[in-house]
């Protein structure tokens, strides 16, 4: 009962700590138990998408005319399988919205079962799915900001029977292939329509091209233990599926490439959490030491009526735990709001509708950590109460000699306030050494961020990261003999010089018995991203990802075999280079390497980087106007679509930090400000007996705290110097990218130290307007 009444007026007396550990540690638990609740949810979400579609082990797409009769038998008779769907397509070379794009490959299809569409709030799905009528379309989710589409668009599809216009009907939730992180996608249309431009779809005219395609989903026979990915080996061993295919994919992978990007900015908003928890940790000790060293009499008085230093820590363990336990309910609450905007914001991007729900159990592991970890801090700086005398503590508990420390700045005359100021902080240092600190880690953050920012922005960068981010792209729509991509080179350069022109072909082929994704460019020394070694110049060379090479256990210099549906070649690792082509999943060789393999590069397509970026659409005009019917044109006046997906995910990360920053900053500032205040209520009111008015001396904080501010900011940016980019090599690892270039501009430095500097002197001058209040009798009261 002593114990509660104690804990009972402390937390009275000291209610602003009491509320302000609350408020941090409810922001803390808020992004947290939100964070494990949107991830958990996209994966649930996924998995019961792909559950409820029926989709196979394996998603293979192959040419209608290699799926022989011979490779049918030996899939389905391989003791490895146990059952094998086929689905008849139509194949696109992109679809286009007005001035949106995708060149990627769209498959279109029939409506089949385990496919759900979407209302049109994109919040809940409708109980069946009407017919589709003529000149109707169904997209998947992920195509949705891809090319900036709503229900009643009139988008175009690419055919080799030429370009043919549909209406959007509704969004749909196809697992499989629908995420915007997967570039190939199944699109919906009515039967008639299907079985219309089925039958065009006929040699001779499309001799050239592949115009119908048959995907098979492949599933794992039940005795069958082998991993899919293994699974998807040994088939192809047997029956050369994969060889044959214009590429595949396994279950795991779709579910790996859908919650790519939820799961990447998720871990980072995880990390920025713990270390505003390790900010909440300097806070407590700092409230710890301050309320110790000013409560010094009052503890002494404790003592000598018979309250055990046990019971002092004890009552100071549950105050703080109390908080942090009311904080955590809070927090939980504030997480169910914040949940549900990040899942819809992520529904765009995984291309399934996930649920609404917190994921109980990870979030009160976590939060129990938190508070044994604070329960551990706590007995530890208390520490300082066993030393406590009756004595001594009534005495007053100085020191019995006073010495000068030689950090004092000196007092100057014409800029009083700010000398003094820096003298303050100077005598007193260790006192603001963790709200530097926090100003550090707040500053590192906010740097980090927008190093992320000014990455996307920066082309060349991006380029030395292995990313193709080319200012036009051409390629062919239809059938031509009479039309070379060489040509355009002429028409490109009238209006503009040409600073690079390149040709790129992509397929699926397997390394080692892996499928992975291949670039073909005709030009591989502007291949960029190469991290050791060089280019793939000789006919028998190809580059690989750090990825592949973990996988397959191998480096340059090592002989690996390629195979394809025509043929297969050993050849040779020249290098290590990073794509984000298919997550870092590729390798890379020359157009002569491709004709070793028999793979056919007439319709690889050519791209061009500008000197005169604003002659692009004066290009694509008469491109379209002169060899619209065979060619197709991509111009990026702005962004890409890598860029643009890549944008979004980093203005949604700026929002969070910027946010968490300044709410902490907030009641960091306010908390200390506070202690601080306390703690010198003797020195303003010698202060006032000399003359120096509330303003002056107000003014005499604010350029302080703006002082550990500065300080505190300088060490968050040498800490990223040191280790932003090697953090964002770690997270950006998982999309291929295992080598990050950040480029240090004015703005992504002072930006941060700026708002850091800013926040802290804004609140250090609002929470000091109480030094109205003091007077002069402090000191008689003293």
């Amino acid at each position: 009962m002593e114990i509660f009444i104690l804990l009972k007026a402390n937390i009275r007396k000291k209610k602003s700590t009491f509320i302000s550990i609350m408020l941090l540690t409810a922001i803390i638990a808020a992004a947290m138990t939100a964070i494990f609740s949107v991830r958990d949810n996209c994966n649930a979400a996924m998995k019961d998408a792909l559950e409820y579609a029926d989709s196979g082990d394996i998603a293979v797409y192959v040419e209608e005319e290699r799926l022989t009769e011979d490779i049918r038998s030996g899939i389905e008779n391989s003791p490895l399988t146990g059952r094998v769907l086929y689905y008849d397509s139509i194949v696109s070379g992109g679809i286009h919205n007005g001035g949106e794009s995708d060149s990627n490959t769209q498959f279109l299809m029939e409506m089949r079962k385990g496919i759900r569409l979407f209302n049109e709030d994109i919040d809940g799905f409708e109980s069946g799915i009407p017919e589709l009528s003529r000149g109707e379309i169904y997209l998947p989710l992920g195509l949705k900001s891809k090319i900036s589409c709503r229900i009643g668009d009139t988008v175009t599809l690419d055919l080799v029977s030429g370009s043919h216009e549909f209406t959007i009907k509704g969004f749909v939730q196809e697992p499989s292939f629908g995420s915007l992180s997967i570039g190939w996608k199944q699109v919906f249309i009515s039967h008639e329509d299907f079985v219309s431009l089925y039958e065009n779809c006929k040699p001779p005219e499309t001799e050239n091209t592949i115009s119908k395609a048959t995907m098979l989903m492949i599933y794992q026979a039940d005795a069958n233990k082998l991993s899919v990915m293994k699974f998807q080996r040994e088939l192809n061993l047997q029956t050369r599926i994969t060889d044959i295919s214009l590429g595949a994919l396994t279950r795991e992978q779709t579910l790996q490439y859908s919650t790519l990007m939820p799961e990447m900015i998720t871990e980072i908003v995880l990390v920025f959490a713990v270390f505003l928890f390790i900010i909440v940790l300097i806070v407590m000790c700092h409230s710890i030491s301050t309320e110790i060293q000013t409560d010094f009499k009052n503890l002494g008085i404790l003592k000598s009526q018979g309250f055990s230093k046990g019971k002092i820590r004890a009552v100071l363990t549950l105050q703080y735990l109390l908080a942090q336990l009311i904080g955590i309910i809070v927090g939980s609450f504030a997480a169910i709001p914040l949940e549900n905007r990040i899942s819809s914001f992520f529904r765009l991007v995984t291309g399934c509708l996930s649920g609404k729900g917190l994921s109980v159990g990870k979030s009160l592991l976590c939060m129990l950590a938190m508070m044994i970890i604070s329960a551990v801090l706590i007995f530890v700086k208390t520490g300082k109460i066993t030393r406590i005398s009756p004595v001594r503590a009534i005495s007053g508990g100085r020191e019995e000699i006073w010495f000068d420390t030689p950090l004092n700045a000196p007092i100057m005359k014409k800029a009083l306030s700010a000398s003094l100021a820096l003298r303050q902080f100077t005598s007193a240092w260790k006192r603001y050494i963790g709200t530097m600190f926090i100003a550090a880690i707040l500053t590192f953050f906010m740097i980090t961020v927008n190093l992320i920012g000014t990455l996307l922005s920066s082309r060349n960068a991006l380029s030395a990261m292995g990313m193709l981010l080319p200012d036009i792209e051409i390629f062919y729509t239809g059938d031509s003999e009479e039309i070379n991509l060489n040509q355009m080179e002429d028409i490109v350069s009238s209006y503009s010089a040409i600073k690079e022109k390149n040709r790129r072909f992509t397929c699926y082929c397997s390394l080692n018995g892996e499928n992975l994704y291949c670039e073909i460019y005709e030009k591989p020394e502007s291949i960029g991203g190469i991290l050791e070694g060089r280019a793939p110049l000789y006919e028998n060379e190809i580059l690989i990802t750090r990825i592949v090479a973990d996988i397959l256990e191998t480096g340059p210099g090592e002989e690996l075999t390629v195979s394809c549906s025509d043929g297969e070649k050993c050849f040779m690792v020249s290098g290590i280079f990073q794509s984000n082509s298919d997550i870092g999943m590729t390798f890379a060789m020359n157009f002569r390497g491709a004709e070793r393999l028999g793979i056919d590069t007439g319709r690889a397509y050519v791209y061009f980087s500008l000197e005169d970026k604003s002659k692009l659409k004066d290009i694509a005009d008469e491109i379209n106007a002169t060899y619209g019917e065979f060619l197709g044109v991509n111009i990026y006046e702005d962004k890409n679509p890598v860029e643009k997906e890549y944008d979004t995910i980093v203005s949604a990360l700026k929002i969070i930090i910027y946010i968490f920053s300044v709410l902490f900053a907030f009641v960091v500032i306010r908390m200390v400000c506070t202690k601080t205040f306390v703690q010198e209520r003797t020195d303003i009111g010698i202060y006032k007996a000399m003359g120096f008015g509330s303003d002056k001396l107000r003014l005499q904080f604010v350029i302080r705290f703006l002082i550990i501010a500065l300080l505190g900011s300088f060490i968050g940016t040498i800490l990223s110097i040191l280790f932003s980019e090697k953090m964002l090599s770690l997270f950006l690892s998982r999309i291929g990218l295992t080598k990050v270039v950040t480029e240090y501009t004015a703005v992504s430095v002072l930006l941060p130290m700026t708002a850091v500097s800013l926040s802290f002197g804004i609140f250090a001058f609002l929470v000091f307007r109480n030094i109205r209040k003091t007077a002069v009798r402090e000191l008689a009261v003293e």
